[in-house]
């Protein structure tokens, strides 16, 4: 058995292989190169026996040598690959899965049941190239990359796609090497395996990385203060690279808000756990900030395609002002493309954030592992003073005032919006019927502020007409007032609800 550690990218544009010689011959890494042509075929029980148990069973051919593969459960975080393996050379391309060890199976598999019921579900073929990379210390890195198709049937997906294999030594040799081909090569992690893709091609199913989890991170009272946070570090780093892949499949503007709302959830975390944290560490905040800035229109582009969509909720009285209309219409063009946003999903810097997550969490995670920590109720307290804390503020200006105005309640939103990832990061630790019976009025105040920024952005495009329509702007303003009633409604419900983190 061998454990497979490897960072797996997926490779935006062309010339791949020369552009990794010029950057190795660059800094004068010596290495050697081979090409092969790599057939491999994938099987499973028409029931996927072995998929349910997170196993995955391949046979390759390289010219005259077969062999077969068994991947078992393993982990996947950050683009980094860790799965116990198993290898077998064999003389036929049909698998004997009693040859690969006895321990392996689940005490639920029938061995003899499986290999009776095997078939061939897809095939991968692809042309590897592979850099065998050895550094001053001892640390052996195979990077490979693989160019060609998943089939199965008549249906086909395309490999584009480059690993960083630990063969010997530290994890840390991958990092370097993937940072030095950050700076010439548009890269994304791969969070999906071939066997993965392939699965969902043989199912005829699109592409996709949504999943069913949980609306919050800490859930593990028993977990300590520091533990709690380098598990969220995995958490959010996983949600925020699903998050990338669904919006590249499917660029939309509902896509790319998720991402920036992924990473302000882990830049939260930095806020939140910050006295627990190096300053070195909390660099990372610096540049998760850096994104979520270059994202920042993107709150405006929603409420814009909203108010010019055909279907949206206002777009039948927009039809009185033609020329508010294209006025939307321009400020929505000013916008970045999705070429644009594809780019920066790509570059080196978000490239260089991602990895900068892992390393973190693989650090602190070993750090667990040797000190074996003990908890006790101190993540409880932490979560009970920080909850407390984020609400304090917005608890306090709101009860002073019995009936808020516009303004204020856009001022509020982003307090509002940080104490609400407090409660991503933290409320799951407590009760569910009192939690979510707290946080329904104040989601709701937040759900209305968006509405009423949809009717602000309205407001500032009517300002700009030299003859704004008296029926347009007399709408708008009714709206406004109607809105605000139901806030402040809400607010006074919100205000008074019993505080749920103190049992």
């Amino acid at each position: 058995m061998t454990t497979e550690i490897e960072l797996k990218y997926l490779v935006l544009g062309d010339n791949t292989e020369e552009k990794i010689n010029q950057a190795l011959n660059r800094e004068n890494i010596q290495f050697s190169y081979q090409e092969k042509q790599l057939a491999n075929c994938y099987f499973d029980t028409p029931d996927l026996n072995l998929r349910h148990h997170d196993m995955g069973l391949r046979v390759r051919r390289n010219n005259d040598h077969i062999e077969q593969t068994i991947k078992t459960a393993g982990q996947v975080v950050g683009g980094l690959h860790s799965r116990p393996e198993y290898n077998v050379d064999i003389v036929s391309e049909f698998p004997i899965l009693s040859l690969f060890p006895n321990e392996i199976w689940h005490q639920s598999q029938s061995v003899s049941t499986i290999q009776r019921d095997l078939v061939a579900l897809f095939d991968t073929n692809f042309k590897r190239c592979t850099w065998l990379i050895s550094d001053s210390v001892g640390n052996v890195v195979e990077l490979a990359f693989d160019q060609g198709e998943i089939t199965s049937s008549e249906n086909k997906k395309v490999i584009h796609e480059l690993e960083f294999e630990l063969v010997e030594g530290d994890k840390s040799a991958l990092f370097n090497l993937a940072r030095l081909l950050f700076d010439v090569l548009a890269l994304r992690p791969g969070i999906k395996s071939k066997a993965a893709r392939g699965y969902s091609l043989w199912k005829k199913q699109p592409e996709s990385t949504q999943t069913q989890q949980s609306n919050y991170i800490c859930e593990n009272r028993r977990d300590s203060i520091a533990a709690a946070f380098t598990n969220g570090l995995s958490l959010s780093l996983t949600g925020l690279q699903k998050g990338i892949e669904r919006y590249l499949l499917a660029p939309s503007l509902q896509a790319l808000i998720q991402i920036k709302a992924d990473l302000a959830t882990l830049r939260h975390g930095f806020w939140l756990f910050e006295e627990y944290l190096s300053a070195q560490e909390l660099l990372v905040r610096d540049e998760l900030s850096h994104f979520i800035h270059l994202l920042a229109w993107v709150d405006n582009a929603i409420h814009l395609q909203e108010l010019t969509n055909k279907t949206g909720n206002y777009r039948k009285k927009l039809e009185f002002s033609q020329q508010l209309i294209e006025q939307l219409r321009i400020e929505k063009r000013l916008f970045p493309s999705n070429e644009d946003i594809s780019q920066l999903l790509h570059s080196s810097r978000f490239n260089q954030l991602q990895l900068s997550i892992l390393e973190l969490f693989l650090t602190r995670s070993q750090q667990h592992n040797t000190t074996n920590e003990v908890s006790d109720d101190a993540l409880l307290k932490f979560a009970q003073d920080k909850i407390e804390f984020s609400l304090s503020e917005l608890s306090v200006q709101m009860k002073n005032t019995s009936s808020l105005q516009s303004q204020q309640y856009l001022e509020l939103s982003k307090p509002l919006y940080r104490s609400s990832l407090t409660g991503t990061w933290l409320a799951g630790l407590f009760e569910n019927e009192l939690r979510d019976k707290f946080r329904h009025p104040w989601l709701d105040l937040q759900q209305g502020i968006t509405e009423l920024h949809s009717l602000w952005i309205i407001q500032l495009q009517l300002e700009k007409l030299d003859n704004p329509p008296k029926k347009m702007v007399q709408w708008q303003n009714s709206k406004v007032d109607s809105l605000l009633i139901a806030l402040n409604h809400t607010k006074a419900i919100a205000v008074t609800m019993p505080p749920y983190w103190y049992e």
